[in-house]
């Protein structure tokens, strides 16, 4: 029932006198759904429950409504707390009452009154799951996936029953209930599974292993035996089911994700494998048994499972070990684009590549020094159109080809003369060794001329 909120009439406004008081938030499992009965007065609703009255007129949503027998016992967790035992009284009347549309009535009301007093409720459950009215069955199923998560232990045997029903809807009814327990009994949940995991029933077990999933966040070894033992049963769908909790393994339980990877990547089913490869792509692949699984991935039949694994070799391998390994893969791969990856993989500019890719991993030469300490540029060494040094055959000033010493030897001091005699005499100690890069035999010749001696050609 909504709550109330007294308003000045004149300005419809809600009145706020005193402190303000602060509404408790009930989760919604625990609220039964709105209806006409909520506007039945609470001092009415016990004697309509038990049929001393047999009907009230209410007023509900702005309309006149005529509430019965039925709606009395819908009415009751109304009034749990106020008057606990009478409501409990009534409500095991109703749930043995001749009428279906009562008995419904008060599998309604039941799991909201199991919170206070549960006594003698969940016997009536366990019957009523049987009824012969179709309508009492759907509804005791329905309060079946609302008490299950909140009395595990008190509905054990009802669920066990109703999770190898025959019937559909009884079938989809308990495994939802069992959904519901994944997020606060999931230990409940394995006992449960690892009976049906078991079972002859194919669809059965693909219904189980469905539940794998969400019991996956649980860091729980009884959960990993669950999903290990689903990856080898002999139904693909089983299987398929188990591989989708892969991925939540490889980040929750990454080392036990390894090992079960081992098994659903190689598996013959696409749908077992499609998981697995999404689970192997976000992990981390260092380590010597993620290394051997890439390399067996890459001798797989599936070209997408070979495709990803020859993708994870470069971060797995030095550059050596790779091409090692994509030279054993490339005897036997047949798809063009892997070949294709295979071989630049395999490639070794140090060996196989240009000039200018040889040249990158060779050490720099160290730098050429002149014997006046002068460092040769880099363009020293560059080659013209014949072969020759191209430093070598750029015409240079003839006060440059001697060393620094005799340079500043030759230049006429101010004041001086014999400028003719001392070019002469500096000339004679000038010592040229044709072995150099710099000699010039036309200005050798030139000095022999002045010297009056012959020249060695």
């Amino acid at each position: 029932m909504k709550e109330y909120i007294a308003r000045d009439p004149r300005t419809g406004f809600p009145l706020r006198a005193g402190a303000t008081r602060t509404r408790i938030q009930v989760d919604e499992a625990y609220r039964p759904s709105a209806g006409p009965w909520d506007a039945i007065k609470h001092y009415d609703v016990l004697p309509l429950a038990t049929g001393a009255k047999s009907a009230l007129e209410v007023n509900w949503v702005g309309r006149p409504h005529l509430v019965s027998q039925a709606d009395g016992i819908k009415a009751l967790p109304r009034i749990s707390k106020r008057n606990p035992v009478e409501a409990h009284e009534a409500l095991i009347s109703a749930l043995s009452e001749l009428k279906p549309e009562l008995r419904a009535a008060g599998l309604f009301a039941l799991p909201y009154l199991a919170l206070t007093n549960p006594e003698d409720l969940f016997e009536h459950l366990a019957e009523l799951v049987d009824d012969i009215d179709t309508k009492v069955r759907v509804a005791a199923s329905e309060c079946l996936t609302i008490v299950a998560p909140v009395f595990p232990s008190a509905t054990e045997q009802i669920l066990h029953g109703e999770l190898r029903s025959d019937v559909n809807s009884r079938n989809i009814a308990a495994f939802a209930a069992l959904k519901e327990m994944c997020k606060v009994w999931p230990e409940v949940v394995v006992i449960h599974l690892d009976e049906l995991l078991r079972m002859d029933d194919a669809s059965l077990r693909a219904k189980a292993a469905a539940m794998l999933p969400p019991l996956s966040r649980s860091k729980s070894a009884a959960v990993w035996d669950l999903i290990g033992w689903s990856l080898q049963d002999e139904s693909d769908e089983v299987r398929a089911q188990a591989a989708r909790t892969l991925t939540t393994l490889a980040n929750k339980a990454p080392s036990i994700a390894r090992v079960l990877l081992e098994v659903a990547l190689f598996d013959e089913s696409d749908k077992v494998r499609r998981p697995a490869l999404r689970a192997m792509n976000s992990m981390d692949m260092s380590g010597y048994r993620m290394n051997k699984l890439c390399i067996d991935g890459a001798h797989h039949s599936d070209v997408e499972i070979r495709r990803a694994c020859i993708k994870m070799i470069p971060k797995l391998f030095i550059e050596s070990e790779m091409r090692i390994q994509a030279n054993e893969l490339l005897r036997q791969e047949t798809d063009p684009k892997l070949i294709e990856l295979l071989n630049d993989m395999a490639f070794d500019p140090e060996l196989e590549g240009g000039e200018e890719d040889k040249n990158r991993y060779l050490a720099p030469a160290p730098p050429v020094t002149l014997e006046d300490g002068t460092v040769l540029p880099a363009s020293a060494f560059d080659l013209d159109e014949s072969g020759q040094p191209l430093f070598a055959s750029q015409p240079q000033p003839t006060d440059r080809m001697l060393p620094v010493s005799d340079r500043n030897a030759g230049e006429a001091q101010p004041g001086t003369g014999g400028g003719k005699e001392a070019r002469k005499g500096d000339i004679d100690e000038a010592e040229f060794d044709p072995g150099r890069d710099d000699y010039d035999e036309e200005f050798d010749a030139e000095l022999d001329d002045i010297d009056g001696e012959p020249s060695d050609d």
